[in-house]
């Protein structure tokens, strides 16, 4: 599947984000529903992700953070420090409007936004432990779906 970046200067245009002075944001919008086209736009965003991390790992970073936010089935993907607070230059965002929609209208909607997290969480794993250029690099990969402090290890 095909996927169309766009690059947005200090602003993330899915997310508000206060501390976005100086961020890039690579930013995609995906229509796809069904578990096969949205891995693929989840392995896409990982990709771009770690095509930049040439430019993002400076001697602070520790973390490869993959974010999904359930609520709004936004995948957020970032280089950051130990505390986890401060991101390297080149984000990745990505917005499955169209998933999310069908995530919220089902009637077991809390419990299938629960299973989709783990579903995120399983791509990323898989994706990264096979990745040689992620391989390259001294970073511990965490996956956070509310507050990075919650973070686990992928």
């Amino acid at each position: 599947m095909s996927v169309n970046w766009s690059v947005n200067e200090g602003r993330n245009p899915y997310v508000a984000e206060e501390s976005a002075v100086g961020l890039v944001f690579h930013a995609a919008e995906s229509t796809a529903v069904d578990d096969v086209a949205v891995k693929d736009v989840v392995e896409a965003a990982l990709e771009r992700a770690v095509a930049c991390l040439d430019a993002n790992v400076k001697n602070e970073s520790l973390y490869f953070m993959v974010e999904w936010a359930p609520s709004c089935s936004v995948l957020r993907l970032a280089v950051t420090d130990a505390g986890k607070v401060q991101d390297s230059r080149e984000v990745v965002v990505c917005q499955f409007s169209a998933l999310n929609t069908v995530l919220q209208q089902a009637e077991d909607g809390p419990a299938r936004l629960e299973a989709f997290s783990d579903k995120v969480s399983f791509w990323a794993k898989d994706y990264l432990s096979t990745s040689t250029k992620f391989m390259n690099y001294s970073l511990v990969a965490l996956y956070a779906t509310t507050v990075r402090a919650e973070a686990v290890l992928l």
